[in-house]
């Protein structure tokens, strides 16, 4: 057999007295997907900077095809033929398109003030992932999805032979994975080996040939996917099998505490069309919908709508019969509503402390006399750190320290702590582990029994499937298909989605 891509031995890594990686061996071989598996803090991240060359120092060995190496940079890395796809998004959201997918070979490959052959370039680039994406526009101008398929369209561009996939399908919907999946097939035929991280268990038994587990810094196990159950692979992330969650009996609710209307929201970018229109849902105490649909759907839009967070042509929004006008993040808190946003660097600061992003929602109910009373502020902090599992240190570490799943319950336990009547989650547990992923589900579970009103986003249908009473299924912003549980069919919602009749 040939020798691996790349290959780790012996590896370890500390940062002062944590241990974040101990003596771990991994390959990579031409032709395969290799899945690396394990919850938040287990050391993927770890690995994947290593051997990325963003953590040159570390004990043990580095191989690349059969030769010892020691990248000191990600670009030594890069010169290698190694490419990585970063969970969180690298793209400046100022430059266009164009300057983002070409940043870094403007000097190797295109002249600076050639403007057209770049644009040419950059167009051929989205063209390879059907990227519906105007090569002149500004990246932040973009939905999140397809912000992070140009993030992968540029490490793709590479023709690097290892590619790091960190977590690459997280902001996207079916189709945009699908076009990435093919990708990852033509890449495979072409030679190249992939590093995929994933908590969607569907998507690691999909494209995975092999996959390593770690946990606490330590590799629990290597196996070939198809000699690995499900449940066996739960148990080596976790140490523990996780309980399955049983069905939701539907009780007694009271008259609809939340309603949308007509709800309409203009695309400014493209006069005279809609990102969402038409949509009109009431919701009882104790409920969960689910809102569904593809990338451009507009279901991401709908839930910012009503809170506030971007502004809607028309409709209204009700929260117990009270009207959420003018449309306001602040008035929509005040009246019981709260968001937790997709997008985890608009949930968290990561400069600020985690009791203090923990209280950011919910300042009035610490306040006395305009000053911020810390020892009560601390209190409920620690009571929600408590409550959700957060891993950190202490309550002052900043919340950009934490892993990024701890990061996202930072966010969940702020819309907790401002005590909502109705709760609105877009894509909640985008890129978290599959322990926290279940705690998520559980939490859940527990508030839609307490009484809490709950619209959800998911990218995931099987989330929708598992925790919802009701879905609702968007095609280019409009309504095309809503079931109740009981008439819940996977092939009727992606049919719908994409365009079908319902």
């Amino acid at each position: 057999m040939s020798a691996p891509l790349i290959e780790l031995r012996g590896v370890s890594k500390s940062f002062g007295a944590t241990r974040a990686l101990d003596r771990v061996s991994f390959d990579v071989r031409a032709g395969e997907v290799h899945v690396l598996a394990g919850e938040n803090g287990a050391g993927k991240s770890t690995l994947i900077r290593i051997l990325s060359g963003v953590y040159p120092d570390f004990e043990g060995e580095l191989w690349v095809g059969g030769t010892a190496q020691r990248f000191r940079s990600p670009q030594d890395a890069a010169r290698a033929g190694i490419a990585t796809i970063h969970q969180e998004l690298s793209l400046i959201g100022a430059m266009s398109v164009t300057d983002n997918l070409l940043l870094g070979q403007a000097g190797r490959a295109y002249h600076l003030i050639d403007r057209r052959r770049r644009r040419a370039a950059a167009a051929k680039m989205l063209e390879r992932l059907a990227i519906d994406a105007d090569p002149d526009a500004a990246v932040e101008r973009l939905p999140l999805g397809t912000r992070q398929l140009i993030e992968i369209a540029r490490a793709l561009a590479l023709d690097a032979r290892v590619i790091v996939m960190d977590e690459p399908t997280s902001a996207l919907g079916e189709s945009e994975s699908e076009r990435l999946f093919d990708r990852i097939g033509a890449l495979l035929e072409g030679g190249a080996g992939v590093v995929y991280i994933s908590h969607r268990l569907e998507e690691i038994y999909r494209l995975a040939h092999r996959i390593t587990v770690l946990r606490d810094g330590a590799r629990v196990l290597t196996a070939d996917a198809k000699d690995l159950l499900r449940a066996e692979l739960i148990r080596a992330m976790t140490g523990a099998e996780l309980a399955a969650r049983g069905a939701r009996e539907a009780s007694a609710r009271a008259e609809a505490i939340f309603r949308v209307d007509r709800l309409r929201v203009d695309d400014h970018d493209r006069p005279g069309r809609a990102l969402v229109r038409d949509v009109s849902f009431a919701l009882e105490q104790g409920e969960v919908l689910g809102v569904a649909g593809l990338e451009g759907s507009g279901a991401s839009e709908l839930l910012h709508a009503a809170f506030g967070s971007v502004a809607r042509g028309t409709g209204s929004v009700r929260v117990a019969n009270e009207s959420i006008q003018p449309s306001s993040p602040g008035h929509a808190i005040r009246h019981g509503l709260m968001l937790l946003a997709s997008d985890r660097e608009a949930s968290v600061v990561k400069s600020l402390g985690v009791a203090a992003n923990l209280a950011l929602s919910s300042l009035g109910a610490f306040s006395r006399a305009g000053f911020i009373d810390r020892r009560r502020e601390h209190a409920a902090a620690r009571d929600m750190v408590a409550r959700l599992s957060i891993a950190t240190p202490s309550l002052l570490t900043p919340a950009g320290a934490l892993s990024g799943g701890n990061q996202q319950k930072v966010a969940f336990g702020r819309c907790l702590l401002a005590r909502p009547r109705v709760l609105l989650l877009d894509d909640p547990t985008r890129g978290i582990d599959v322990g926290a992923k279940a705690h998520v589900y559980s939490l859940i579970d527990e508030l839609a029994r307490d009484g809490l009103a709950i619209v959800l986003r998911s990218t995931e249908l099987e989330e929708l499937l598992t925790l919802c009473d009701r879905i609702l299924v968007l095609f280019r912003g409009a309504p095309a298909l809503e079931l109740r549980r009981d008439g819940f069919s996977r092939e009727r919602i992606l049919h719908a989605a994409m365009g079908g009749a319902s």
